[in-house]
Parts: C-alpha cells; sequence; structure tokens
C-alpha cells in the first residue's frame, strides 16, 4: 500500500465546511458576542481584515456540528434584540435558556470554581438579560473526557444568577464594551489593541499580527509588564 498526501482533497473538505457552517462569512457586528470577547477582534472581523484559518475553520465547523447533532428537534432558537443588540441563544427548550458548549479541556476540571470561561459567564448573564431569567442552562461535551485513553463525557447543569450580577455585568460590561466597538466602526478606527480583551484571546488570534503592527504605528506606549506579554505572544 502507498499513502499519498491529498491537498487538494484536504482544501475541498475545509471550503466544504466554511460554506455549510458559513464561517468565512461577515456577521453584523451588534451581537451579544461582540461586547463580550475582543472588541479589536470584532472590529476587524467587520471589516473583513483577515480569513479565519484552516484551524479556526476546523474549530468552528466541529462546534457547530456537534451543537447541531445535540439539539433536540423541538428546541427553539429565537433572536431577541435589546438597545440595538441581538442575541440568540442555543436554543430554548422547555422555555428556558440552553447553551451548548464543546471543549478540549478535560472533564476533570468541571467541578472547579474558575472552570468555566468568564466570556461564557458574561454571555449567559447577558442572555438572562435580554430575556429577563436569572437561570441559564449549560451543556458541556468534552470531548477528551476524563480518561485514559481519552473518552468523549457530557456535563449538564443550571446557573443560578443574581439579578444585581446580571444588571451589573450589562450596565457596567457590557454596555460600556458596546461604546467602544460602537465609536470605533464609526471612526474607522480599532479599538487600542491588547487593551480592549482577555489575555488569553491573543495567545492564537488570527490578528495578533495585525495588532501588533497597529499598536507599533500608533506609538502605543506599553508597560514592561505588557512588553513581557508581548513577547511571549509573538515568541
Amino acid at each position: 500500500m502507498k499513502r499519498i498526501d491529498n491537498q487538494e482533497l484536504k482544501r475541498k473538505m475545509l471550503v466544504h465546511l466554511a460554506d455549510l457552517y458559513k464561517i468565512k462569512e461577515v456577521r453584523e457586528s451588534n451581537h451579544l458576542s461582540s461586547y463580550i470577547t475582543c472588541r479589536t477582534k470584532s472590529f476587524l472581523d467587520a471589516k473583513q481584515t483577515v480569513e479565519p484559518t484552516d484551524e479556526e475553520v476546523l474549530l468552528f465547523a466541529l462546534g457547530y456540528g456537534l451543537q447541531d447533532v445535540l439539539t433536540p428537534k423541538d428546541a427553539d432558537a429565537p433572536v431577541i434584540e435589546v438597545n440595538g443588540i441581538l442575541y440568540r441563544p442555543d436554543m430554548i427548550l422547555d422555555r428556558r435558556l440552553n447553551e451548548i458548549k464543546t471543549t478540549r479541556k478535560s472533564a476533570k476540571y468541571h467541578y472547579m470554581d474558575d472552570s468555566l470561561p468568564l466570556t461564557w459567564i458574561d454571555y449567559m448573564m447577558g442572555g438572562c438579560f435580554m430575556r429577563g431569567d436569572l437561570e441559564y442552562d449549560l451543556i458541556i461535551l468534552y470531548m477528551m473526557g476524563n480518561y485514559s485513553p481519552p473518552f468523549p463525557d457530557i456535563y449538564a447543569e443550571t446557573e443560578l444568577f443574581e439579578l444585581p450580577e446580571i444588571t451589573d455585568n450589562w450596565n457596567n460590561k457590557i454596555l460600556p464594551n458596546k461604546a467602544v466597538l460602537d465609536e470605533a466602526l464609526a471612526t474607522g478606527v480599532p479599538p487600542e489593541p491588547f487593551k480592549n480583551c482577555y489575555d488569553w484571546e491573543c495567545k492564537y488570534c488570527r490578528y495578533k499580527l495585525v495588532c501588533q503592527t497597529i499598536a507599533r504605528a500608533s506609538g502605543i506606549s506599553m508597560s514592561e509588564e505588557q512588553i513581557k506579554k508581548d513577547s511571549e505572544l509573538w515568541g
């Protein structure tokens, strides 16, 4: 038997996945997630600066595909709008908000207090505010599970929020983040790189070199700590 690398077939599959899940299409920048994740990335996405990498296409396609499989046929996913912000939960099942996530992280970290990414929590609280709820069901598919050898595992839980924290998240995080992105889109000037995001968002971002270039061209002063992080990120 002889094995021959087939890059043409690989490219066809990547194009198919990107088209199937509309991964390369420019989405309106007024979605709830745009005000939770990096605002600089949201701005650059809206400007079609750089297309998603092959790795991003595969990760998005895997997430979307598994979400399709996990979503019951009787679930609904309406679009909700508040203050000009669009929000669509993964599904509403039995009149309850549901979010479906996939991760390569080990399930052994599931019950640790800091195991849920802040972006997930901010998004769920934002959805609760927009729908007038205090509870959000979360389904997590751990693709690597918690066994040896690795085997997929699924966890489901309900997040119980309090009205003050939901309101605080909306008024002091989401709306200010929206103001930053709205101004950038109106002026055509991107939000300041490395400032309007979590540090971990930069590590594998396809815009990392773009942001580095913007920062240098703008003469943005960086602290010693920022310079160290910049060096670690870019190598």
